[in-house]
């Protein structure tokens, strides 16, 4: 699977954008994220270092015939679907012995796919239907819903049912270009000398804090004639945006910490809170020049 901030390289600002300063950053964004468990049927996935197991996840005493889902903790908000994009946390072991053979945790990077697209074993393409942001759910999977006699690698062998718990960080639908609030009530601005904030659609979900990845779809605007340089709703995919210095524009930062996922707000930002003083002629935005961005919130993990 590929993170969503693939899709924009080769634009000079993204890095700023989505956050990954340093060389090393930069390497690690760019590459492409390929889990052991997670990898279609059929398809060979690389082996994982995985570290420590951050949870105590008790083995089952018989393997499961069918696949059991257990909701641990329940969510609120839209209940995934079929060609649903989810972002998810997950620990997973092999059923009966409670071995750790891999958890996204380790590697301090949520996972997306797309349910019921195959990108993952059946097993979590069903078990995820219905599954609300929020939520912690147990699966545990039969061999056959999982990789049968047809392993990726040690340590799961063939007949292996595998169990995983799984936080569910974000539930998206399908977007395309029409969605984008490109016909918002916005003022044009130039000179701006502070940061000034318009809450669009007040969300009720949980609260963006500085340290979190915020999950967000974003149009950003020329201040002074309200040409849209960026649109992620055009891209069909939202950025993961971490919330500390030095990872995004400032501006966009201040506008995300304490917005509430399911929100829309406008954010209008003097050039030392976007770009800086020289601007970023790599997405039409010349120096000097105020930005604005519309800003949905889609999830907060």
């Amino acid at each position: 699977m590929v993170r969503t901030t693939r899709l924009l390289a080769g634009l000079t600002a993204v890095a700023v954008l989505v956050g990954c300063s340093g060389s090393d950053g930069d390497d690690a964004d760019a590459a492409d994220i390929t889990d052991v468990e997670l990898s279609a049927v059929g398809e060979e996935a690389p082996t994982t270092t995985i570290g420590e197991n951050p949870l105590e996840v008790e083995p089952l005493a018989e393997a499961p015939t069918e696949l059991i889902i257990t909701e641990l903790s329940t969510g609120a908000g839209r209940a995934a679907q079929a060609g649903d994009t989810v972002w998810v946390d997950y620990v997973g072991v092999i059923t009966l012995t409670g071995d750790l053979f891999d958890t996204s945790i380790a590697r301090g990077q949520a996972l997306s796919f797309t349910v019921g697209a195959g990108q993952v074993i059946q097993g979590w393409d069903t078990g995820l239907l219905g599954a609300t942001p929020g939520s912690k759910l147990r699966l545990d999977i039969p061999a056959d819903l999982a990789y049968g006699d047809n392993p990726p690698g040690e340590p799961i062998k063939a007949g292996d049912a595998l169990t995983f718990i799984v936080d569910i960080h974000a539930v998206v639908p399908p977007s395309v270009a029409s969605d984008a609030p490109v016909d918002a009530d916005i003022t044009a601005s130039d000179g701006a000398l502070e940061l000034t904030i318009d809450d669009l659609v007040t969300g009720e979900g949980r609260t963006a804090d500085t340290g979190d990845t915020a999950l967000a779809h974003l149009l950003l605007v020329r201040g002074d004639n309200l040409v849209t340089l960026f649109n992620t709703w055009d891209r069909g995919e939202p950025l993961e945006i971490l919330l500390e210095d030095g990872y995004t524009l400032p501006g966009l930062q201040q506008a995300l910490t304490g917005m509430t996922v399911g929100g829309t707000r406008a954010v209008t930002m003097p050039p030392d809170l976007a770009f800086g003083p020289d601007g970023e002629p790599g997405l039409g935005l010349p120096a000097g020049r105020d930005l604005i961005a519309i800003i949905e919130l889609l999830g907060v993990w």
